[in-house]
């Protein structure tokens, strides 16, 4: 079986779901302009947005969630959907004014997979907005970087429940047929992994 991006071959199973995921074939990410990381809470998605984002002398925006939730003891559905219509605002802002390219620190991938989590499934509107992003490149991370401790992090360090939210955000792209790659491992190599993926978006290799 030829492994498929974005999915280790050691991790296929022989379910339904896999067989329908690896059926489907990611789109090339040259040129795409976008790169997105995504994936779990403290997965290092923040501290990677910005490395690659001086390495390539782009800008990167910011989880506006962070923002918004600082200081709040609680939120609800209300909230989320404030806090996706204002994602949204500000990375249609960063893109238009960013010709050679963006980096962004999550978008609706996450916030589709946090309400369902949260409050079971996404209004229509969400799933609307998910599907009409422009295209992007996902770097998916891993959850397997040492838990740090954050007010706003709710899973506490419970590597089972990371596993499962890991999954849902897989699950996801592949259904979507959208193009990403799964990032791990530590230190430089996680890093590396990301930079080559992302080259080709940022930095296109011309056509022949």
């Amino acid at each position: 079986m030829r492994e498929t991006p974005g999915l280790p071959l050691a991790q296929v199973t022989s379910n339904a779901q896999t067989t329908m995921m690896l059926s489907r074939k990611p789109r090339t990410p040259n040129g795409l302009r976008i790169v997105c990381a995504t994936g779990p809470e403290s997965t290092g998605k923040t501290t990677l947005c910005r490395r690659l984002a001086a390495g390539f002398g782009v800008p990167w925006l910011p989880e506006y969630a962070r923002e918004y939730l600082a200081g709040r003891a609680d939120y609800g559905e209300t909230d989320v959907a404030a806090i996706a219509r204002e994602q949204m605002r500000r990375e249609a802002e960063i893109v238009a004014g960013s010709p050679k390219g963006v980096v962004l620190d999550t978008d609706l991938s996450v916030i589709l997979v946090w309400w369902r989590e949260k409050f079971g499934p996404a209004p229509a509107w969400l799933e609307r907005a998910f599907a009409a992003q422009s295209p992007r490149f996902y770097l998916l991370c891993r959850p397997d970087l040492p838990w740090r401790p954050d007010p706003l992090r709710e899973t506490a360090g419970d590597r089972q429940r990371l596993r499962r939210h890991y999954q849902a955000y897989h699950y996801l792209l592949f259904e979507r047929g959208l193009p990403f790659v799964v990032v791990e491992g530590r230190g430089r190599a996680r890093d590396e992994t990301a930079r080559r993926a992302a080259a080709p978006c940022i930095a296109p290799v011309p056509e022949d």
